[in-house]
């Protein structure tokens, strides 16, 4: 009785989520119209959706049930939804919502219908295709979880059992176990950031025939997704420092195309790069926590990012002013515990790390010894 209440909570849940998210599509479409066309009305726009929003659940329907088996089936599905869509369309726009006195297209050629029926059912057919294969990654990826958690465990046993039997110190046997760790939560992340990262790359081959800044932050947004994918490569744990500050600059550009370059940046690089070596995504981890929790839009108090090379150390300082809503910063926390573990593994006791949370301000300061 528990397990069926919890599984109608969960679906009540997603119909509710489904439902806001149709609605602000909707009231983001009438805004869209609104600057076009002055005399749009909402009703108007909301009826228009509604048959693409049939397409998108039929679609989805159907991929549960047959895309399992073969591309064929995929193809099936695709020409199969938009003929019945089509003639279900066409009946609705120019037979049925005529009557109730609303005109969603002012041209009644066939092929005027025809073109925009196309370009609506590819849209809408290929977010239902994204939809679900992202539900199919989770799935999977909840499922490789629970292996991959099960396999840890068996590991920190035998890991265990091998220490005790050699006599070694309880200080050696933490250190591994936490080094375990270290490369379990690695296992883990190299699950969903390839799906990412691939769905990303098709994201922007689509969106340049909409938006090139889009397109951009797309084609930005995946180098560092693949920089992520490179850095769990390295057996070191280190990359050179100039790739990570290309990958800063890269997230730089995407926070400035966000906000309109409306936050305040000051970021300097000083000295000579060559040669030098940090762990992979050090930098980035704190200035986009920078930018999740800090108040940039002071020009008094920007957010401040140096970066100093000098003979065989970099010196990283970043500050920001914060954000007054009393936002807790556990996500960040976690951030600076993850770096803290791989900062030990590459480079132990050849680092000092200073995190102060002070009132109204927030400074980091990195110094590591190549």
């Amino acid at each position: 009785m528990k397990l069926q209440k919890i599984h109608i909570d969960k679906r009540a849940r997603t119909v509710i989520i489904h439902l806001l998210a149709w609605l602000a599509y909707g009231c983001y479409l009438y805004v869209a119209n609104v600057l076009i066309r002055p005399q749009a009305s909402i009703k108007n726009v909301l009826f228009y959706l509604i048959p693409f929003c049939f397409t998108f659940y039929i679609v989805l329907f159907l991929l549960n049930l047959y895309s399992k088996k073969g591309i064929l089936w995929n193809i099936i599905i695709f020409f199969g939804v938009f003929l019945f869509m089509s003639v279900i369309g066409y009946a609705y726009i120019y037979l049925i919502l005529p009557k109730m006195g609303i005109v969603v297209y002012s041209s009644k050629e066939f092929g005027f219908f025809l073109q925009e029926a196309m370009m609506g059912y590819f849209k809408y057919f290929a977010l239902a295709l994204l939809y679900y294969y992202v539900s199919l990654s989770l799935k999977k990826d909840k499922k490789l979880s629970g292996l991959f958690a099960e396999k840890h465990k068996l590991e920190i046993q035998k890991v265990q059992h091998e220490l005790e039997n050699a006599g070694l110190k309880q200080q050696e046997l933490k250190a591994r176990q936490e080094k375990l760790e270290y490369e379990y939560a690695y296992l883990r992340a190299q699950i969903n950031p390839h799906f990412l990262h691939n769905t990303l790359n098709m994201l922007y081959s689509e969106a340049v025939n909409y938006s090139t800044d889009l397109a951009e932050n797309i084609l930005r947004l995946s180098s560092i997704m693949r920089y992520s994918l490179e850095s769990l490569e390295y057996e070191s744990g280190k990359v050179m420092v100039q790739k990570e500050l290309e990958q800063l600059q890269t997230l730089i550009d995407i926070n400035n195309q966000r906000f309109d370059k409306t936050k305040n940046i000051i970021y300097r690089v000083k000295g000579n790069i060559e040669g030098q070596m940090v762990p992979p995504m050090a930098f980035i981890t704190i200035v986009e926590n920078a930018f999740k929790y800090g108040d940039l839009k002071d020009p008094d108090h920007p957010l401040r990012i140096n970066v100093e090379l000098k003979s065989n150390e970099v010196h990283f300082c970043c500050s920001n002013k914060k954000k007054t809503n009393g936002i807790q910063l556990s996500s960040f926390n976690i951030g600076i515990s993850n770096l803290t573990k791989r900062l030990d593994v590459a480079f132990k006791d050849r680092y000092e790390m200073n995190a102060r949370n002070e009132e109204g301000f927030y400074n980091f300061e990195l110094k590591i010894k190549n």
